[in-house]
């Protein structure tokens, strides 16, 4: 007969055997993984990062008697980015952009109010005005649409939006009193 006891022993030290040996090697697989990110050339108005419908702000010219008589300027405020005057922020690798502005609602009305291819409406009432690409008035923006080439001041660098607008009323006529509004569209290519 067989000693239970030394069949128990052997048994068990068979167990602890198995299970004190060390692991088996496991394989190992390495290799690299590539990271990326592509940066394109952008424009948007400063503080905002809409590309289409953006808010490019308002060509205000301000409250004047219905009679005055004279030149008047401005340049696009209030724009997405906030009060102030509309800034246009691109990537460092833009030198230049090309700006188009539309010949808004009225287009060709407005004439014997002064020059200007654009008119401010009130009803059926006009005021001719026109816009610039520049501050002295040189390169006015075709009502057509077709776009005028601007250069990025300093690339990278927050810019104002490069649309003046001036309006020459050159007749004491009485106009009637109230807004007299325009809606242009504003398209900028880099």
């Amino acid at each position: 007969m067989v000693d239970r006891s030394l069949f128990y022993l052997a048994a068990t030290f068979t167990v602890f055997a198995l299970t004190s040996a060390p692991a088996a090697a496991q394989n190992t697989l390495s290799g690299t993984l590539n990271a990326a990110l592509e940066l394109t050339s952008s424009c948007v108005i400063s503080g905002d990062d809409a590309t289409s419908g953006a808010n490019f702000g308002t060509l205000d010219f301000g409250s004047h008697p219905s009679t005055f008589v004279g030149t008047l300027t401005t340049q696009a405020t209030g724009g997405a980015g906030g009060p102030g005057l509309t800034q246009i922020l691109c990537s460092p690798d833009v030198t230049s952009v090309a700006v188009s502005v539309s010949g808004g609602n009225h287009a060709g009305l407005g004439v014997g109010t002064g020059p200007g291819g654009r008119a401010l409406a009130q009803g059926t009432t006009y005021i001719a005005y026109d816009v610039y690409a520049d501050d002295t008035f040189a390169t006015p923006y075709p009502t057509n649409g077709t776009a005028v080439p601007v250069p990025v001041p300093s690339p990278g660098s927050a810019f104002e939006l490069p649309i003046y607008g001036r309006l020459q009323k050159t007749t004491a006529t009485a106009l009637p009193a109230g807004i007299y509004t325009d809606a242009l569209t504003v398209s900028i290519e880099f």
